[in-house]
């Protein structure tokens, strides 16, 4: 049936007939989401997402070709909501599956990073977990997919939004502001070229921050990030020129762009939701809570302890969970009790099955799987274990990582960075993001002020709602 609706809308577009076109894509990407509706699992939802590919791509051709922002914007969310439209019923508590993540931790320690899912017991035991979630978490809802004309609604004095919307071949960023919708086509191929190389100019940053190579280093993701900037926000900078709140909706071919490190963005506060949609729903639930907070210190990140003493100097009597304490029941029982938890501890992204991503505690990593066995999440998670915010692009342009993990959860805003960052900096930078997330200020606007009062360049960025 899939292949059905999409042939029709191939052949509605050969013909130029591009209303048909995307009703019959529409047709089909609705019957696959009323699939999707029966289960919760964002690694299932996401998994699915691949029958949807060939439909997304002719119905979001089609909508550029319109040259219209509202059908542009539609198609959009339809893209970004394929593996995020339902919200999961929390589960109930499964000691099998806590034996088996158990299990499968002490494999992993052993093991090492490379190759650990090579090992039979573990690549069973990663079968059965992937099993396991996939029946135990139900569907409790779904997030309903806005107009334009309700995101317009949304924004208010000083905030505007840009989507960014590809694909396969164009690029272009549609922007709302002030009350005006405008499209402006990007350089694809400029973007790409400038993606080569990316991560790895600023892996080698994060770890050269002294020496005679230091400053070439950093002269090199400088001159990269500004041309990126140039390429992705210049064509619309006139149009956000007064915004100092500015919502980012990315495909998955941009997941790994640090855009607070973007000089064109520089001031101003982000916040990087899956969904336009998504980030409506959330700000309808009304103020972030931030009566308490939970700090929690993996082991061998060795100004770990420093980070979490400074931050934790903003919030009295707040709990820390350290050495022999931070293990993974300890830190799930600590996030189930307090509204904002900050984790500093080494993260590792797993390319192969991205809820296997997790952050190393004193028992063993703390999966992605993990964070399904919570009872209720905080409405802020700051995670500044290195890579723990990278996603990994899947079929249909979707992408999961940990702080995807934590927004289906029903956390409302996760800080972290996709890429390595030098411990120095995610010292003093999440230190200082404390106070203003003490005093209530939103996650996005208290980096915000953290990255202007230290003077730090640094790709922690924040996913969900942070305003």
């Amino acid at each position: 049936a899939m292949l059905a609706h999409e042939t029709r809308a191939a052949v509605a577009a050969a013909e130029g007939r591009e209303g048909d076109c995307r009703r019959h894509a529409a047709r089909g990407l609705d019957a696959l989401a009323r699939m999707q509706s029966a289960f919760g699992s964002l690694d299932l939802q996401t998994s699915s997402a691949m029958r949807a590919g060939g439909l997304l791509t002719e119905g979001l051709s089609s909508a550029l070709r319109s040259d219209r922002p509202d059908v542009i914007f539609d198609w959009s969310e339809r893209a970004r909501l394929m593996s995020q439209h339902v919200v999961p019923l929390r589960p109930p508590r499964d000691e099998d599956l806590a034996a088996d993540l158990a299990e499968l931790r002490t494999i992993r320690a052993a093991a090492g990073d490379d190759g650990w899912l090579a090992d039979p017991r573990a690549h069973t035991l990663e079968r059965r977990i992937r099993d396991r979630q996939w029946a135990s978490t139900a569907a409790g809802g779904a997030t309903g997919r806005i107009a334009m004309t309700d995101a317009f609604d949304a924004l208010g004095a000083g905030e505007a939004l840009v989507a960014y919307v590809f694909d396969g071949s164009r690029l272009v960023a549609l922007t709302l502001s002030e009350g005006s919708a405008v499209v402006a086509e990007l350089s694809w191929k400029d973007v790409r070229d400038l993606l080569t190389g990316l991560r790895a100019d600023l892996d080698v940053a994060a770890r050269v921050t002294s020496g005679p190579m230091s400053t070439l280093v950093r002269d090199s993701l400088r001159a990269r990030v500004e041309r990126l900037s140039t390429s992705l926000v210049g064509p619309v900078q006139p149009l956000i020129a007064s915004a100092r709140r500015i919502v980012v909706l990315a495909p998955g071919v941009l997941s790994g762009i640090p855009w607070s490190m973007l000089p064109m963005f520089s001031g101003r506060a982000l916040t990087v939701p899956g969904s336009a949609s998504a980030w409506v729903g959330s700000r309808a639930r009304g103020a972030f809570r931030f009566a308490s907070a939970g700090f929690v210190i993996g082991p061998r990140v060795p100004r770990a302890a420093e980070e979490v003493r400074s931050a934790r100097g903003w919030w009295p009597n707040a709990p820390t969970l350290s050495g022999g304490a931070a293990t993974v029941s300890a830190v799930a029982e600590l996030a189930s009790q307090v509204d904002v938890l900050h984790a500093a501890g080494h993260g590792r992204h797993a390319v192969d099955n991205p809820m296997f991503s997790g952050m190393e505690l004193l028992d063993g990593t703390l999966f992605g799987y993990d964070i399904d066995l919570i009872d209720a999440v905080p409405d802020t998670v700051v995670l500044s274990a290195c890579e723990v915010g990278r996603s990994s692009v899947r079929w249909g342009e979707e992408a999961v990582g940990m702080a995807r993990v934590w927004l289906h959860a029903g956390t409302r805003a996760v800080v972290a960075a996709p890429v390595v960052v030098a411990d120095d900096d995610a010292c003093e930078l999440l230190g200082a993001m404390h106070e203003g997330l003490a005093a209530g200020v939103g996650p996005s606007e208290a980096l915000a002020a953290a990255f202007e009062r230290t003077g730090i360049v640094a790709p922690f960025q924040v996913h969900g709602a942070g305003f």
